[in-house]
């Protein structure tokens, strides 16, 4: 085979982006929602604004259902009736195909400990 053929057959067989293996082994595995939940928990103040996060953290999201722990009935009362204007703001944050409503539970937050 000629040095010119070897070249041609190489590029041809080039790899793919990591880019794109990464995102067709996300869809794949079903990966997508959990990353997009470690995203929000990571941004969850920038998202909802410092005095929502200290008392809330956003703890399930599955089938474009974004569940929100939040630190006494108080609050959850409150976070309920801003539930549409949160479900906007985490859409806008993560992409308006994985969040269309928001759920709020009352209780103990676990990262408690790192906030301040």
């Amino acid at each position: 085979m000629t040095r010119r053929a070897r070249g041609a057959v190489a590029r041809e067989q080039d790899p793919a982006p990591v880019s794109a293996v990464l995102d067709h082994l996300i869809g794949e595995r079903g990966w997508r929602a959990h990353l997009a939940l470690g995203r929000l928990k990571a941004a969850w103040p920038e998202v909802v604004g410092s005095q929502i996060a200290a008392r809330s953290e956003p703890i399930k999201l599955e089938n474009g259902r974004l569940t929100i722990r939040v630190e006494g009935g108080a609050w959850a009362a409150e976070l309920a009736l801003l539930g549409p204007c949160l479900a906007t703001s985490v859409a806008r944050f993560l992409g308006h195909d994985l969040v269309q409503e928001v759920a709020i539970i009352a209780g103990s937050l676990r990262s408690s400990w790192t906030r301040s």
